[in-house]
């Protein structure tokens, strides 16, 4: 068993289980002939127990997803989503329209009743359910 020197206090989630948790210490280990990081974590749910996981078994506390939807008339709206498994039912809106003028003149249209039916299902609204929306235009990409 050989010591990692990049061993750091950072705070990950079991990706199996969702319990949130500190990294204590790691190591370099072979699994299979491939040399992998093998990382002790104390978890938040039993502090007396540290517990070795893979990195792979291992995710970050905080996890966004891009959602894009696209009108057949060239218009596309673009919805990153964050979700902070430290704050629970916490989650982080940032949306881009293209058009620019995209919502002013289409408020009714497809994208934004299907961006409505995505917060209601997500729960925005909802007492205990805390929201940062943020609508600005998409910067186009150059050739």
């Amino acid at each position: 068993m050989k010591k990692d020197k990049n061993t750091k206090q950072q705070r990950v989630r079991v990706l199996q289980t969702g319990e949130l948790g500190t990294v204590t210490d790691q190591v370099l280990m072979k699994r299979g002939n491939k040399p992998m990081v093998y990382k002790q974590v104390r978890l938040d749910s039993k502090p007396h127990l540290d517990r070795w996981y893979w990195a792979d078994q291992l995710g970050a506390v905080r996890e966004t997803c891009c959602i894009t939807l696209t009108g057949g008339n060239g218009t596309e709206l673009y919805i990153n989503v964050t979700h902070d498994y430290e704050k629970y039912g916490s989650y982080e809106f940032e949306a881009f329209v293209k058009p620019a003028n995209l919502k002013e003149h289409d408020r009714h249209g497809l994208p934004f009743l299907l961006t409505g039916a995505l917060l209601k299902g997500l729960g925005v609204g909802q007492e205990g359910v805390e929201t940062s929306v943020d609508v600005r235009p998409a910067i186009s990409e150059k050739n």
